[in-house]
């Protein structure tokens, strides 16, 4: 039986690699999944395990840019290497960042150029990275070699959207490449509450905003403020309704209380129902983050979409040109402000089953796996 060895360091299978597996076995692969054993969230060993995966035991951290995270991502890639030279697969599917394990891929192939090597880019670093001066340094140069080196040796390479595409044209080969969004699963009982939500409507004029997601160092504090500010501006009530945690939790909270916005700010909500509950009811959705952050299309967009919230977004990239394209949210332009307008949720659903469903997944995955001869 030929195998197949799916990389993720960053605890992607029920999101994305699941699917994948699924495809592979339709193809007569034995899979294996490798995934780190810890969260890079929480900054914790992760806590839920699938018996799909095998988990990598790698060194904690505790800052998102220090040596501790370089050592982690390093550890997790040489053990990597050990485990595709012991199984020589048939097929390696490797997810990028960190680029590091992408280069332990490429080296493989080059040994091994019958090997099919698919490269999934879900992030871009250094290119995502906060801190603009050590951006062109020489480590993070090779950090960013290993992972353009990867993508030229690639039998077929999956961006996770049509920015990284941009960033990445001088080195990605058109012919091989296509973009894979993030999708999402949405259950009928998930479904029928959000369609419950919107049905009920409105019984009065206060104007509800959501945040989902981290709080912390590039989130658009600023920004966001400015949007309730003006709306109040406006002789309109607000309010922030805000799940999630993380270092600058108080800040933001602060911040948006001192603009007279009331807030319920509700913590980590894991269960689907409860987030749908909580965040459907509002009417729109902050997507804002500083500066140049390369992101297409983030996560809590994606959510956001799936409960029919309009966008409040100031990212470029995918995400702006869908609202522009498809009239599912605002674009605010940090150089001249654009006021928010009302959206038709109904334009919100359709547009996620068109883009961001499974079934549109599924679709890339196996027009690429036709393409390369899986």
């Amino acid at each position: 039986m030929k195998r197949a060895v799916l990389i993720s360091c960053f605890d992607w299978y029920k999101a994305r690699l699941k699917t994948v597996r699924e495809l592979l076995i339709e193809q007569g692969y034995d899979v294996l999944i490798l995934e780190a054993d810890f969260d890079h969230i929480k900054k914790i060993p992760i806590s839920i395990r699938y018996s799909e995966c095998t988990y990598i035991h790698v060194p904690p951290y505790k800052g998102n840019i220090s040596y501790g995270r370089i050592r982690s991502h390093l550890s997790f890639g040489k053990q990597v290497a050990d485990f595709i030279c012991e199984l020589k697969p048939e097929l390696l599917y490797c997810q990028v960042p960190p680029n590091n394990t992408a280069n332990e891929c490429r080296k493989y192939k080059i040994r091994n150029p019958e090997t099919k090597l698919i490269v999934d880019i879900i992030d871009l670093w250094p290119e995502s990275m906060p801190l603009e001066r050590i951006k062109r340094t020489p480590p993070i140069n090779v950090w960013r070699n290993w992972r353009d080196d990867a993508i030229k040796v690639a039998d077929h390479v999956f961006t996770e959207c049509d920015l990284y595409k941009e960033k990445l044209k001088s080195v990605l080969d058109p012919s091989k490449t296509s973009t894979l969004h993030l999708y999402k699963e949405q259950t009928e009982e998930e479904r029928k509450l959000v369609e419950e939500i919107i049905r009920r409507g409105k019984t009065d004029d206060v104007v509800r905003f959501a945040y989902l997601g981290s709080m912390n160092n590039i989130i658009d504090i600023e920004g966001i403020c400015e949007v309730i500010q003006r709306t109040i501006e406006q002789g309109k009530t607000c309010e922030l309704h805000a799940i999630g945690d993380g270092e600058s939790r108080e800040k933001f909270e602060g911040a948006v209380k001192a603009t007279g916005c009331q807030t319920h700010f509700y913590g980590p909500v894991f269960d689907e129902l409860e987030k749908i509950r909580i965040l459907t009811p509002c009417d729109y959705a902050f997507n804002m983050m500083k500066g140049d952050i390369a992101v297409g299309l983030t996560i809590k967009s994606i959510d956001y979409l799936s409960y029919d919230l309009p966008l409040i977004n100031n990212i470029r990239g995918d995400t702006w040109s869908y609202i522009n394209s498809y009239n599912i949210g605002n674009n605010i332009d940090d150089k001249s402000f654009i006021e928010i307008c009302s959206i038709n949720r109904h334009n919100i659903h359709s547009f996620f089953l068109e883009y961001l469903s499974k079934a549109v997944f599924v679709d890339g995955v196996e027009k690429a796996f036709n393409m390369i001869k899986v």
